[in-house]
């Protein structure tokens, strides 16, 4: 069976460059299913699969500080249960006898090739032609190379620097008792119940992306979405983290496939979901720190970014789509940074938003305490997730915030994924089970909420 098959033939920069993708039901172990890679380059002395697509570990073998160096395996090696965490490098220098598992063979006419058996789940890549590690790896030299017959979702031009496919579930190969690593969630949604997704830009006075007082956002509509004359659809906000923008949910995270099989399976009622983006909203930047790392990026802190969007882009979204006008069919999630906008959006922003998703959320102290809940009732009214990996750099920031809730008095439904780390397959999960247990669910939340078995 063959699922899906791309070959484009052209050039792309600079070099001559056709590539290809091949998605195979094989019907044997130990996936049931092999991708084929197919990358046509003359010049290229090595080319590696890289920029997003990870080797492979189990519950047995990784803590989230350790997997570097223990329990990395070839796909080739699946067994059922097996998943990825992220990890940024083919090649780390403390590791000069580990092996990068995606590496192209090449034959004497440029044709490079690679085939592997791959389980369940979205895997975003790119070509990484001349070198070892892809932060390094310049797009713009030619070194970094994006499948060209499998374009990012952007909304500005080099926005995104990888391609992404998706790879289904076999219960015969992949079943385990374990871990259940089943990302069917995100396939296509059968016709008629597809959303659209779609760029689009906004007035913002100081912004300078993608122009000057011009900020921009992505935007899903969901099927039924102009079918009925003036409904108005609940509407979700969904950031993106460090380092991202807003196309980063639909090109890594296939937020609009999950969204149609949430609303297909009658989890949630048909919602539209607004990216945006929090990144270059004025010229302002800064080294910033959450978990354990620090960044040098342009970002804005989130009091900035919550006033911006309260001034700006919340009406101005109200003004052009059909979507709600009152909190109780509002939320706003996000993951990582984006789930500390979520956080001060929950704080500052308590009225305009009924629901709150906290993805993998890098807070810090100070977090509320009892007298916040005095000042600001509100805060007890509302449907909470928090939600983060098991070896995610932040658990700990995520287990200090739910500890602040728990003492204020705050029921929240909490998440912690079995195989996750900080990285898409586990926001990608959080966001499905954020949609089943507690999008436009009754408030206030109790001991029942989130006990209803999820369909599908």
């Amino acid at each position: 069976m063959l699922l899906r098959s791309f070959l484009a033939i052209g050039s792309l920069l600079s070099l001559e460059a056709s590539a290809s993708v091949t998605i195979r039901k094989t019907g044997r172990g130990p996936t049931g299913y092999e991708v084929d890679f197919c990358y046509v380059n003359a010049t290229a002395q090595r080319v590696l699969i890289g920029g997003g697509i990870q080797p492979f570990t189990d519950q047995f073998h990784t803590t989230g500080t350790s997997y570097r160096f223990n329990g990395r395996y070839d796909p080739h090696d699946y067994q059922p249960g097996d998943f990825y965490v992220s990890n940024p490098s083919p090649q780390l220098p403390a590791e000069p006898l580990y092996r990068w598992p995606y590496e192209m063979k090449s034959s004497d006419d440029g044709v490079w090739t690679y085939t592997t058996p791959l389980p369940s789940g979205i895997y975003s890549f790119a070509y990484l032609v001349n070198c070892n590690y892809a932060p390094n790896c310049s797009i713009d030299t030619g070194h970094l190379v994006i499948d060209p017959d499998l374009p990012p979702f952007q909304n500005v031009q080099g926005d995104q620097v990888a391609s992404s496919f998706q790879v289904p579930f076999d219960d015969k190969f992949q079943a385990s008792p374990e871990l259940n690593t089943n990302f069917d969630y995100a396939l296509d949604a059968p016709e008629g119940h597809r959303g659209v997704v779609k760029p689009a830009n906004y007035t913002s006075p100081g912004s300078i992306h993608p122009a000057p007082d011009i900020h921009d956002f992505s935007i899903y509509l969901p099927a039924e979405y102009g079918t009925i004359p003036e409904k108005r659809y609940p509407l979700l906000y969904l950031s993106h983290g460090a380092g991202g923008n807003g196309a980063d949910w639909e090109n890594l995270g296939r937020m609009s496939h999950v969204m149609d099989n949430l609303i297909r399976l009658k989890h949630i009622p048909p919602t539209v979901v607004v990216t945006p983006s929090f990144y270059n909203l004025d010229a302002s930047g800064g080294k910033f720190i959450y978990g354990n790392r620090s960044h040098s990026v342009p970002i804005p802190p989130a009091p900035y970014v919550r006033e911006n969007f309260e001034k700006y882009l919340f009406p101005w979204v109200e003004q052009n789509y059909e979507v709600c006008q009152n909190a109780s069919c509002r939320a706003f999630a996000g993951l990582s940074m984006g789930g500390v906008l979520t956080y001060e959006m929950f704080v500052n922003a308590t009225d305009m938003f009924d629901y709150f998703g906290m993805f993998s959320p890098a807070t810090n102290t100070p977090y509320i305490d009892a007298s916040s809940a005095v000042q600001n009732p509100g805060l007890l009214k509302k449907g909470i997730m928090v939600a983060y990996g098991l070896y995610d750099f932040v658990f700990p920031q995520a287990r200090e915030l739910q500890t602040a809730l728990d003492a204020v008095g705050i029921r929240y439904i909490n998440r912690v994924t079995p195989f996750g780390s900080h990285y898409w397959n586990t926001w990608q999960d959080e966001l499905w089970w954020f949609g089943v247990k507690v999008l436009w669910k009754p408030l206030p939340f109790g001991v029942g909420t989130g006990r209803v078995r999820a369909k599908g």
